[in-house]
């Protein structure tokens, strides 16, 4: 029976893969070290899993914050590892994200496959290697998984002198096209074998590390260009028709590229910067086979157990008490989080933030956000046997980002629950030049569970006439940023600015990607 008309024969119960991403493990936030954060967070994965009896868990890169994570970083990784292998999920599958490091992933595989952990650091000389059929005890077969990793620059071109720009995005387009062409090309080959011999249809699974064209990102999430220059950018024409799903990380925000439902960004698992803080975090719950009845099958998580750490546990209650509360009290934001086009009704998730904002809040009238608990069917497939659902994830601290002039701060700082530990980032943008603004703010969290991790004053001319009081510092800046002071600072002539960017761009890509841990 030629492919492409095989029926999707259905295997005795859904086949069950948990799509989740970017977890950074390690991230700091404004210096603030955040190992209960993702110890939670990994407790709460282990019981998702185990809830929904998940048959194959894929991270889909970024698992480290960097190149060189520390100890406690590491203990964390590998104790979920051990843990999740002898729970119900039979296959765990990860991969690098540009944030990772290729060989350190790498090193320990050989070991972690005898748990059924498949671990696919580096883009493999022999695509075979990336191809991954994934079954039970019995060697029936569930799934077909590309693994493919982050594609690194080496991977997928070969440079030459005087290359332009628009020459350089052409090629790295073109060798991520290749790469996952050939990957489609022997997956597809070895699902044709499967389906021949158990007469069902094996799905085929793509991961990938990459940035999609029009993909929504928020201000301070930490995202690095992949390739310099931004180039790189893939739309969904990128992915063979014969990928059932494709599991993508990268990204940040939760969406799907271009529109189509099968691939997607599940998005990063905790906020990692005061712009995420409104996001409902989410991991995706992707089913295939009969699936008529799915619906009573999601299990809802509307609640965290004690056995999440402990001494968190009682924060986390307070924390999800705080949200319903704020969202009461705040403005509501309507996110898209799923799609780049206009949000269709079962789309949308309503989230609420701290973000205070006068003209706003007379536009839009508070309301509660019940959603924040809720599984979600995102897209349902009768015709494929085919449904994603996504899974929300609690809030093991909360952030809030407020911002106003000092009326408007005070106001929205006096109104949080007086019980939850909050963290704050201060953000004015009042007409009046404050020149002791961190002080005032200081007063007003006095006797509160509020840390102010930050304090940004958005009123150019203030610092200016006022820069002893300024409080930018390298903290506030990223690299390129640094760059342009020294620009201005030296007095570089406009015609050498664009020139000097681009070779310190180069520089900065360079040391970012490079695999300190390789030989």
């Amino acid at each position: 029976m030629p492919l492409s008309i095989a029926p999707k024969y259905t295997s005795v119960r859904p086949l069950k893969i948990l799509h989740t991403s970017d977890w950074h493990l390690g991230r700091r936030l404004y210096g603030r070290l955040r190992y209960d954060e993702f110890e939670a967070f990994l407790q709460w994965l282990e019981n998702t899993i185990s809830t929904q009896q998940v048959d194959i868990l894929i991270v889909a890169g970024d698992v480290f914050d960097t190149m060189t994570p520390s100890n406690k970083a590491q203990a964390l990784y590998y104790e979920f590892l051990g843990k999740v292998s002898r729970s119900c999920c039979q296959h765990v599958v990860i991969v690098a994200g540009n944030h990772d490091s290729p060989t350190f992933l790498d090193a320990p595989s050989n070991v972690l496959k005898f748990l059924n952990v498949h671990v696919i650091g580096t883009a493999c000389d022999d695509l075979e290697d990336e191809v991954l059929v994934l079954g039970d005890d019995d060697n029936n077969p569930h799934c077909i998984i590309a693994a493919v990793p982050y594609l690194r620059d080496r991977d997928v071109r070969s440079s030459s002198a005087g290359e332009s720009a628009d020459s350089k995005d052409a090629n790295v387009i073109k060798g991520i096209r290749a790469h996952y062409d050939a990957v489609a090309s022997i997956a597809k080959g070895q699902q044709e074998e499967l389906i021949k011999n158990h007469q069902r249809h094996i799905p085929i699974i793509a991961t990938g590390h990459l940035f999609a064209a029009g993909g929504k990102t928020t201000d301070d999430d930490g995202v690095r260009d992949l390739y310099v220059g931004s180039l790189g950018k893939i739309s969904a024409d990128m992915f063979d028709e014969g990928f059932d799903y494709v599991a993508l990380g990268h990204l940040h925000v939760p969406q799907r590229v271009g529109g189509r439902e099968s691939i997607r960004y599940s998005g990063s698992p905790i906020a990692m910067g005061f712009g995420e803080a409104k996001q409902q975090k989410q991991v995706l719950l992707v089913q295939f086979g009969a699936i008529s009845n799915v619906d009573n099958e999601i299990v809802e998580l509307n609640t965290i157990s004690d056995s999440i750490i402990p001494h968190l546990s009682n924060t986390v209650t307070k924390v999800e008490k705080t949200a319903k509360r704020i969202a009461s009290q705040a403005t509501v934001y309507m996110d898209d989080l799923f799609g780049f086009d206009a949000p269709a009704d079962n789309h949308e998730i309503t989230t609420a933030a701290l973000q205070a904002n006068t003209d706003d809040q007379k536009q839009h009238k508070p309301k509660p956000n019940d959603s924040i608990t809720s599984n979600e069917i995102l897209h349902h497939d009768d015709h494929n046997q085919m449904q994603v659902v996504s899974l929300p994830i609690p809030k093991f601290q909360q952030l809030a980002q407020i911002s106003g002039d000092l009326t408007t701060i005070e106001q929205t700082i006096r109104a949080l629950m007086q019980s939850d530990s909050i963290w704050l980032e201060i953000v004015y943008t009042g007409d009046e030049i404050v020149s002791d603004l961190r002080e005032q703010v200081q007063a007003m969290v006095e006797g509160l569970p509020c840390e102010v991790l930050k304090i940004k004053n958005t009123r150019t001319y203030n610092k200016v006439l006022n820069q002893q009081q300024t409080s930018e510092n390298l903290q506030d800046l990223n690299e390129m940023e640094v760059f342009e002071r020294c620009l201005t600072l030296n007095a570089i002539p406009d015609s050498q600015k664009d020139a000097l960017r681009h070779a310190y761009g180069q520089i900065l890509h360079d040391l970012q990607h490079e695999d300190k841990q390789a030989k």
